[in-house]
């Protein structure tokens, strides 16, 4: 093909433009061939995909004429006998961060590429003669490549940014241009002939990668439980980088994100990086889709799903794989099961046996894959928490969300003994100091509820009947050693100048306080002993719920009930119920215990009763302290979003009989279940 054509090819107007994302899937991915070796143009045209369309300029100056800054594509540079490729890959990037660069040059030079594709300033290296196998390999890489930069950069223009979800950080493409000109100019140093020993060094006095967390020792300290977040986070951004995105499991940036939302669920770092990765992966689903990559497309979806199910452009995509459904068969119902979004594979199988989509058998099959598959997932996962527990050194307290408590529910969910085994082991050396520690310190209850918990992991007899020798004693000491009645005052008097107000149980402010009213209720002293161990107590109270720490501040407002009644208290109660309000953590009441004051009014929608399509919808909302209904949200819905508008907007009309807490209207929460049926 004449060279000029090639290069009037270029140049036509529709390539001048910045391509959106949009168009970027949906029209050809430029592929923009730098060379003057026109014998390199039919070579590269032979491998070339349906997605790409290949282009050719001679030199870099005229590539980086002829194409807009922040242009989308692939780069195939020819790079032999170039004097600075460092300055090169600088120019190409400073043009664009958008550019994926694939360097053609001779076999003999491959090494020379390896840093640069280290530092993610090259995708790859095809040795000169061409393979044809090397090459497909290579524009896949850059093509991905392409996909992952659009999705985290977006497209450039300011049309297309609300289009990728997350508002855009303006600082963020700078930054990376300027990471990748420094990692270039590296990269050149690092490998350009006659800086061996240069490079030799740098490599030396390169800091070795983190080595992976070490295995769950007992009682670690919160500063070696961050020590591994931080670790499990260098992985993860690795893992990125290597585009390791879901696979393999074990290592993927997903998988070690998720590790790290076991370890510390309010992780910030690990949340962003999930998000970033949700990105990446709808762009995926794009691109596969329309090189009708049924499994790529299909696992790249149920997976973005599972990180965010509320993202709005799933709905897109569920609408364009449903046109297709025919030619997916059960793919779309395996994608969401090796996604680990069992509800949403439930979800697809009652589709498939509503419309009869797959045979009976085969829906047996896929449901107890799912049953299978779901339990396998939930023992891993309760299994994991207890490790994390333990290296928290959360043994038994708090109570829901305690290594034992996990423990409890891996069994509960399936798990066999030898699966439980490590971790029952390590409990079974935890407990036992801490019946000894709950002894010496007089709180009887917990080394009881310690010793039950050793009982039911299997403790020998021969572990368990010295320490319970050891607490029947400690017990009957403190019976013979307990004061009598007048003392009781100057007891409860001492723990509260020694801060002592309701730890330990059997030796605080709150337990003397209560033996004093249990021996001698008409005490003079009693009103103004109730009054200054409430007002500690809440002043605990006060503390947690600044913190946020919603749990204790209930158990403080309870116990500083049980002293008595008070305007403190009041003050606090009505302070924790705002504070519930504010986060929408309202009483949850069950729809059927309120009062409606209006009859529902469904109203079926349309297009469904055509075609005689049924379903329900669950709904949650809250009940204002007036009877309104506010903050309606629906739960869920089969099919998905076919009913939701008018079952929301039916229930939005609903009026309530104010509910009453403590003599006053208060806000509840509650939900409705809405099942459509097409009339008979």
């Amino acid at each position: 093909m004449p060279k000029s054509l090639r290069k009037q090819e270029l140049e036509a107007p529709e390539a001048l433009e910045p391509p959106s994302l949009q168009s970027v899937k949906k029209q050809k991915l430029p592929v923009l061939l730098v060379t003057e070796d026109d014998e390199l143009w039919p070579l590269i045209g032979a491998d070339l995909s349906g997605g790409l369309a290949l282009k050719q300029v001679d030199s870099i100056e005229e590539l980086l004429s002829s194409t807009p800054s922040g242009q989308a594509a692939i780069v195939l540079w020819d790079a032999r006998n170039n004097a600075d490729p460092a300055a090169t890959l600088s120019r190409l990037h400073l043009h664009s961060s958008r550019f994926a660069i694939v360097a053609l040059d001779n076999l003999s030079s491959e090494g020379a590429w390896t840093l640069p594709i280290q530092q993610r300033q090259v995708v790859a290296h095809v040795g000169l003669p061409i393979a044809g196998e090397t090459l497909s390999s290579a524009l896949d890489s850059a093509h991905e490549e392409v996909n992952s930069r659009l999705a985290l950069l977006g497209d450039g223009s300011a049309a297309a940014a609300p289009a990728l979800g997350a508002p855009r950080k303006p600082w963020l493409v700078p930054a990376i241009i300027v990471a990748v000109v420094a990692a270039a100019a590296v990269a050149f140093m690092l490998t350009r002939p006659g800086t061996t020993e240069v490079k030799t060094a740098a490599v030396a006095s390169k800091p070795n990668k983190a080595p992976p967390p070490p295995a769950a020792a007992p009682s670690k300290s919160p500063a070696e439980a961050d020590e591994r977040v931080e670790a499990l986070i260098d992985k993860a951004q690795q893992a990125m980088l290597d585009r390791h995105f879901i696979d393999p499991l074990a290592g993927s940036a997903l998988s070690l994100y998720r590790e790290v939302l076991v370890i510390n669920p309010d992780n910030g770092e690990a949340q962003q990086g999930l998000q970033r990765l949700s990105e990446i992966l709808i762009a995926r689903v794009q691109s596969a889709l329309d090189e009708r990559k049924f499994d790529l497309a299909l696992q790249s979806l149920e997976t973005a799903r599972s990180i965010d199910p509320n993202d709005r452009r799933l709905s897109a995509l569920d609408e364009k794989i449903a046109s297709m459904r025919a030619e997916l068969g059960p793919a779309q119902i395996l994608a969401a099961l090796n996604a680990q979004n069992f509800d949403r594979a439930t979800q697809l199988i009652d589709e498939a046996a509503r419309t009869k989509a797959l045979p009976a058998a085969k829906l047996a099959q896929l449901r107890d894959e799912v049953h299978r598959h779901r339990a396998e997932f939930d023992v891993a996962r309760f299994l994991k928490l207890v490790d994390a527990r333990l290296e928290q050194d959360h043994v038994n307290d708090p109570r829901n969300d305690s290594a034992l408590y996990y423990l409890a529910q891996a069994k509960q969910a399936g798990a066999s003994a030898a699966d439980m085994q490590p971790e029952t082991q390590e409990l079974l050396k935890r407990l036992p100091p801490m019946v000894h520690g709950d002894i010496e310190q007089h709180r009887f209850a917990d080394a009881d509820r310690a010793l039950t918990e050793m009982r039911g992991l299997g403790a020998p007899a021969a572990v368990t009947a010295p320490l319970l020798r050891e607490l029947t004693l400690a017990r009957n000491q403190q019976a013979v050693q307990k004061p009598e009645q007048p003392q009781y005052l100057e007891l409860a008097q001492s723990r509260l100048a020694q801060g002592k107000v309701i730890e330990p149980d059997n030796d605080s402010a709150l337990f003397y306080f209560n033996q004093l009213r249990a021996a001698d209720p008409k005490n003079s002293a009693l009103a103004q002993l109730a009054g200054a161990v409430q007002a500690q107590i809440l002043d605990r109270g006060r503390a947690a719920l600044d913190a946020g720490d919603m749990e204790k501040s209930e158990a403080m407002a309870q116990m500083a009930a049980a002293v008595g009644a008070s305007s403190d208290l009041d003050a606090f109660n009505e302070r924790l119920h705002q504070r519930k309000i504010a986060r929408g953590d309202l009483p949850q009441v069950a729809e059927q215990t309120l009062t409606r004051l209006n009859k529902l009014d469904v109203q079926y929608p349309e297009r469904a009763l055509q075609t005689s399509v049924e379903g329900w919808v669950e709904l949650g909302f809250t009940v204002g302290a007036d009877g309104t209904v506010t903050n309606v949200k629906v739960l869920n819905a089969a099919p998905p979003k076919v009913f939701d508008a008018s079952a929301s907007k039916a229930v939005s009309r609903l009026r309530y009989k104010p509910v009453l807490q403590n003599g006053k209207p208060s806000a509840v929460g509650t939900q409705v279940r809405i099942v459509y049926r097409v009339p008979k």
